[in-house]
Protein backbone atom coordinates (compact mmCIF):
# COMPACT_ATOMS: atom_id res chain seq x y z
CA UNK A 1 0.00 0.00 0.00
CA UNK A 2 2.85 2.41 0.66
CA UNK A 3 4.14 1.82 -2.87
CA UNK A 4 0.72 2.81 -4.21
CA UNK A 5 0.81 6.00 -2.17
CA UNK A 6 4.33 6.68 -3.44
CA UNK A 7 3.09 6.26 -7.01
CA UNK A 8 0.19 8.64 -6.35
CA UNK A 9 2.27 11.44 -4.79
CA UNK A 10 3.33 13.01 -8.13
CA UNK A 11 -0.31 13.04 -9.23
CA UNK A 12 -1.42 14.67 -5.99
CA UNK A 13 1.37 17.21 -6.38
CA UNK A 14 0.16 18.03 -9.91
CA UNK A 15 -3.40 18.44 -8.64
CA UNK A 16 -2.20 20.87 -5.97
CA UNK A 17 -0.16 22.84 -8.52
CA UNK A 18 -3.08 22.96 -10.95
CA UNK A 19 -5.46 24.05 -8.18
CA UNK A 20 -3.08 26.84 -7.12
CA UNK A 21 -2.73 27.98 -10.74
CA UNK A 22 -6.50 27.94 -11.09
CA UNK A 23 -6.95 29.96 -7.92
CA UNK A 24 -4.25 32.59 -8.39
CA UNK A 25 -3.09 32.75 -12.02
CA UNK A 26 -5.94 31.83 -14.34
CA UNK A 27 -8.58 34.57 -14.68
CA UNK A 28 -11.96 33.88 -13.10
CA UNK A 29 -13.90 34.18 -16.34
CA UNK A 30 -11.84 31.33 -17.81
CA UNK A 31 -12.49 29.02 -14.86
CA UNK A 32 -16.25 29.35 -15.38
CA UNK A 33 -16.09 28.24 -19.02
CA UNK A 34 -17.54 24.80 -19.72
CA UNK A 35 -14.40 23.58 -21.49
CA UNK A 36 -12.28 24.48 -18.48
CA UNK A 37 -14.53 22.44 -16.20
CA UNK A 38 -13.92 19.43 -18.45
CA UNK A 39 -10.17 20.08 -18.50
CA UNK A 40 -10.16 20.34 -14.70
CA UNK A 41 -12.03 17.04 -14.40
CA UNK A 42 -9.69 15.39 -16.90
CA UNK A 43 -6.60 16.57 -15.00
CA UNK A 44 -7.97 15.14 -11.76
CA UNK A 45 -8.87 11.80 -13.36
CA UNK A 46 -5.51 11.45 -15.11
CA UNK A 47 -3.52 12.42 -12.02
CA UNK A 48 -5.29 9.80 -9.90
CA UNK A 49 -5.89 6.89 -12.29
CA UNK A 50 -2.63 6.82 -14.26
CA UNK A 51 -0.41 6.22 -11.19
CA UNK A 52 -2.82 3.52 -9.99
CA UNK A 53 -2.78 1.79 -13.38
CA UNK A 54 1.02 1.95 -13.51
CA UNK A 55 1.22 0.49 -9.99
CA UNK A 56 -1.15 -2.38 -10.77
CA UNK A 57 0.59 -3.17 -14.05
CA UNK A 58 3.92 -3.41 -12.23
CA UNK A 59 2.56 -5.40 -9.28
CA UNK A 60 -0.62 -7.31 -10.17
CA UNK A 61 -3.02 -8.06 -7.29
CA UNK A 62 -2.46 -11.40 -5.61
CA UNK A 63 1.31 -11.45 -6.00
CA UNK A 64 3.24 -11.17 -2.76
CA UNK A 65 6.63 -9.48 -3.21
CA UNK A 66 7.80 -9.81 0.39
Amino acid sequence: MTKLIAHMLPGVFLIVVFSLLKAYVIPAHVTFESWFVYVNFLVWVVCITVPCVIYYLRTPPGIDHK
